[in-house]
């Protein structure tokens, strides 16, 4: 079977944050059981290699870019091809006559000297350790190993450094014009290309407020320039709260000049974000109906959004369809030079025990989805929609006729599939909507380091149950039904509009010193507010 692959790239803490989690999702859920395979093709995403043990290696076709002091015990190399022999570094020189200067080795977190111990089990893992509370870092429950090309540490800023902050977006974009930064990033990028037989495009998740959004965008613009592939950006926010101060519209002019300029060279992009508002500053956290999470912890709001693209991303890399790829999605929702769009998320989706999707669907009510873009409610209705549905089987569509009783009478009864049933919903309920809808059979594979955040109301299987029966929140929950997607409707003009309200009380960009210091000038300022206010009247009613 012909893979598209796909490269993806990862520029901030953040996104690291979420990349992690989103690596952690898709190894739990790689199927080794010849009899009941994988419906995903892991090749889309995955490379397989060889290293110099002649060990074959699965690694995510994968580059990552964080500030030095955020790797923690990763090394740069990774640890799958480390061959490096004490003795033959030893004989390169004689320590008589050079100084050394080595720093400090920092040790493993407890959980992950824990996967290198073959008799460890999921289950002993989950009940041992305690990650809410001892997550510094992303690496600290990062389960893959990586190739010796995805790791990439920015040496010239170090993370949490207060004095010398990586937090401005012309920080970012020129340190990509430095030829040694470009030079090298560009030939890890070319490697994994050549290595591809039918490449897809790209996907980008960056930091959206600080000076990673300069070095992203800066990279998708060398992708479109060199490559013309399809290219799919998720601009990230954190959505820990602080206090008001000026460090707040330095993120917000970050993030205008990020959307500008992903505008300009991505094919699509939706910013994501688990608060509900994020200027001017970070407001209350989205709520799902049967999780509890702790949106200031990046731990917990980071898998929120691991899992929405995990799923979202089905669309392209399912076995059954080789040939549905991302410029099929992203020509499907860019219409009208609309390059944003909104995220969305169902988690779980509202199954409840020993019921089937026609009674679930005919009694629901409200809205199906929840998003996961700040400053944008989805609305159900006059969407260009790509939602993708996973964990219900057929055979829990509707019951046998000779039991049917009440179903029968329904209008959905008719329907055969899940994808034909949930067409159906979508057609009466999302009105003036265009959708495409992916679905698979297998659910979301839940397995230790993702978080403990569903409620006790949730089963094994991720069924609702009206009685709740554990004492601890979720803590046996092994499997759940998941839907997400994009939207690029009406709603993303306030989106635009809260941001440009925001933006346009800077009077002059002088007084941001930081941004003049380093390069950005009146006009560029000036161009990027009438992009705003272009894009929130792209988006408006009378344009549909």
């Amino acid at each position: 079977m012909t893979s598209r692959e796909i490269l993806t790239i990862q520029l901030g803490h953040y996104s690291n944050f979420i990349g992690a989690h989103w690596w952690n999702i898709q190894e739990t859920n790689f199927s080794y059981d010849p009899d009941n395979p994988s419906e995903i093709n892991n090749d889309v995403l995955y490379r397989e290699g060889e290293n110099l043990k002649k060990q074959v290696t699965y690694t995510p076709r994968l580059l990552l870019i964080d500030l030095k002091g955020a790797f923690g015990y990763l090394k740069e190399e990774g640890s799958l091809y480390d061959t490096q022999s004490k003795e033959v570094q030893q004989s390169l020189w004689d320590d008589e006559k050079v100084e050394i200067l080595k720093e400090e080795t920092i040790d493993k977190p407890q959980f992950i000297k824990s996967l290198d111990e073959p008799s460890t089990t999921s289950d002993s893992v989950s009940t041992s350790f305690n990650l809410e509370n001892n997550i510094n870092s992303w690496v600290d429950y990062l389960v893959p190993r990586f190739h010796p090309r995805t790791v990439n540490v920015i040496k010239q800023y170090r993370h949490n450094d207060t004095m010398h902050p990586f937090n401005v977006f012309t920080y970012g974009s020129n340190l990509w014009n430095t030829e040694q930064f470009s030079d090298d990033f560009s030939e890890r990028i070319r490697a994994y290309v050549e290595e591809c037989d039918l490449m897809q495009g790209f996907q980008v998740i960056l930091d959206s407020v600080d000076g990673f959004a300069g070095i992203g965008t800066s990279c998708i613009q060398y992708l479109r320039d060199e490559y013309g592939k399809s290219i799919m950006s998720f601009p990230c926010m954190d959505s820990k709260k602080s206090e008001p101060s000026t460090s707040n519209m330095i993120k917000i002019l970050n993030t205008a000049l990020c959307w500008q300029h992903l505008g300009e060279h991505a094919s699509l992009f939706s910013p994501l974000c688990c608060a509900q508002t994020v200027w001017p500053k970070i407001g209350d956290p989205r709520i799902f109906n049967y999780l509890t999470y702790n949106s200031e912890l990046k731990y917990h709001s980071s898998v929120l959004l691991a899992t929405a693209l995990d799923t979202l991303t089905i669309r392209y890399r399912r076995k059954e369809y080789p040939n549905v790829v991302l410029s099929d999605l992203c020509a499907d929702l860019n219409k009208m030079g609309r390059k944003a769009v909104a995220t969305s998320l169902t988690l779980p989706f509202p199954m409840s025990a020993k019921t089937d999707l026609i009674d679930v669907l005919d009694n629901f009510e409200g809205n199906l989805w929840t998003s996961l873009t700040p400053n944008c409610d989805i609305s159900m209705d006059k969407n260009m929609q790509s939602i993708v549905l996973r964990g219900i089987p057929e055979e829990r569509l509707k019951r046998p006729i000779s039991y049917a009783m009440k179903q029968i009478s329904k209008p959905a009864y008719r329907c055969s599939t899940v994808h034909e049933m949930m067409m159906l919903y979508l057609s009466c309920n999302s009105h003036a909507s265009a959708t495409y809808l992916s679905n698979i059979s297998l659910p979301l594979n839940i397995r230790f380091p993702y978080p403990k955040i569903f409620n006790n109301n949730i089963t094994e299987t991720g069924d609702i149950i009206d009685c709740p029966w554990r004492l601890l929140v979720g803590t046996d929950v092994q499997s759940v039904p998941v839907m997400a997607g994009l939207h690029s409707g009406n709603n993303l003009s306030a989106m635009y509009e809260s941001l440009y309200n925001q933006l346009s009380r800077i009077k002059s960009i002088k007084k941001f010193h930081v941004f003049t210091d380093s390069g950005l000038e009146e006009d560029e300022f000036n161009e990027c507010l009438n992009h705003l206010l272009d894009c929130k009247e792209n988006y408006e009613d009378h344009y549909i």
